[in-house]
């Protein structure tokens, strides 16, 4: 075996095929990562010429010019194979000491138990306490296997597997999902695929997005640059909202409403009027005055957006075996067209397209009390189906005394912030 550096072009050949592969280990993002000042190493070892494990790391300066090495969702390798793990280990601390640098630091792309929609373990459940083991023995620090998104990338995910066709899968989506999927698109909801001359409406919408949840936000130079560099791996869905049509989605609604309620009234006419005839009639009547109360929302809307409205994105990722949900958001003022489920369908049906067979909706809390304040993320993505995926977490390696001082001053600054924001 040899350690050696890899070109771009032989690391992507080689990640392309692995079966932990993942956006997170490709070029397109490490070249947005060395836009904002990492750098970039690709690594790997050689048996008899032929690549038998790699990792992407991105290298950052930090504290009186110290480096940390970070391979995300890396390294690409046999965890179980010892003896290929802790060569490769003992020469990237060996190649990382030359550089300056104070960790290491990995959350592999590597499934520690599968779990059910629920979030319970599966019986037929495999641990993979080996992995675990092998990198501790080698001198990996593990963060453990926490519950929240406190570290780099989420250990819980939520995945669907499309073994199935499409309309077979739509038979595992919840009813309320359903129902809501085929009520977004009846409203005259549509989405399209956006260009990078959509990055200014998405950036509104996802700025208020964050400011309302209180998450972190990119900026759009950030956005810019990703699409840029992610080319055909990424792709960004727009709901938007086209006056005209939505003003003939609601007249189709007001029609087939009416429609149903002169069928009921002749039905009347001709049997006896009893109690569920009744009831029939006076539902109809409310959906009627509901859809015509609709009608006048639409040329409202038409007043306001004479022009197509766009209220929420999407923006999806190849990710190896799975196609990915990165980043979405919604105009919270359009709220009644629940613009995420169209938006969640057709990112499923692209991944049916593209012929991936997993849709990966990313994030989920691993806390599965409907009290948690992320149990919404969850809750609306297990309306899709599916089941809950626990990664193994993240691990750190301490390569000089300098990574202890590191730490220190991290784990400081967490509890002076936390310590203003109590006494606000």
């Amino acid at each position: 075996m040899i350690f050696v550096r890899l070109s771009e072009e032989e690391f992507t050949q080689f990640a392309s095929h692995h079966p932990q592969e993942s956006f997170f280990q490709t070029v397109e993002l490490g070249h947005l990562r060395h836009l904002y000042g990492s750098e970039l190493h690709f690594l790997g070892v050689k048996e008899k010429e032929q690549i038998i494990a790699a990792s992407m790391l991105t290298e950052t300066r930090t504290i009186a010019g110290k480096r940390t090495f970070y391979a995300p969702r890396g390294f690409l390798i046999d965890y179980h194979d010892k003896q290929l793990l802790s060569y490769f280990t003992k020469n990237l601390i060996d190649y990382v000491k030359k550089r300056n640098g104070m960790m290491i630091k990995l959350d592999p792309n590597v499934i520690y138990q599968l779990r059910d929609i629920n979030g319970n373990v599966v019986p037929e459940n495999f641990r993979d306490d080996e992995t675990i083991d092998n990198l501790k023995e080698l001198g990996y620090h593990h963060y453990g296997f926490n519950l929240d998104f406190e570290f780099t990338q989420s250990r819980w995910n939520f995945r669907v597997s499309l073994d199935v066709p499409y309309e077979e899968l739509k038979k595992r989506f919840s009813k309320s999902t359903r129902k809501n999927i085929e009520a977004t698109y009846k409203k005259g909801l549509q989405v399209r695929i956006g260009t990078k001359d959509d990055l200014n409406s998405m950036e509104d919408i996802l700025i208020q997005t964050a400011e309302r949840k209180n998450f972190a936000y990119r900026s759009l130079d950030y956005y810019t640059k990703m699409y840029d560099c992610m080319g055909d791996l990424m792709r960004i869905y727009i709901a938007y909202v086209e006056p005209m049509h939505y003003i003939e989605c609601a007249k189709q609604s007001l029609e087939e409403a009416k429609a149903e309620y002169q069928t009921v009234l002749d039905k009347m006419k001709k049997d006896m009027v009893g109690a569920k005839l009744k009831q029939q009639e006076t539902t109809l009547q409310k959906k009627i005055s509901k859809c015509e109360q609709e009608l006048e929302a639409a040329y409202d809307f038409q007043k306001k957006y004479p022009q197509r409205k766009d209220i929420g994105v999407l923006i999806s990722l190849k990710s190896g075996l799975e196609y990915l949900t990165l980043y979405s958001g919604y105009l919270v003022e359009f709220h009644q067209f629940t613009p995420k489920y169209a938006m969640y369908n057709e990112h499923i049906l692209d991944a049916y397209r593209f012929q991936i067979p997993y849709v990966n909706f990313y994030g989920i809390s691993g806390v599965f009390d409907p009290k948690d304040k992320n149990y919404g993320m969850y809750e609306f993505k297990r309306g899709f189906g599916g089941n809950v995926v626990e990664l193994i977490g993240e691990f750190t390696y301490p390569v000089s005394y300098w990574y202890y001082i590191y730490m220190l001053l991290r784990r400081s600054k967490i509890f002076l912030r936390k310590w203003k924001a109590k006494r606000k």
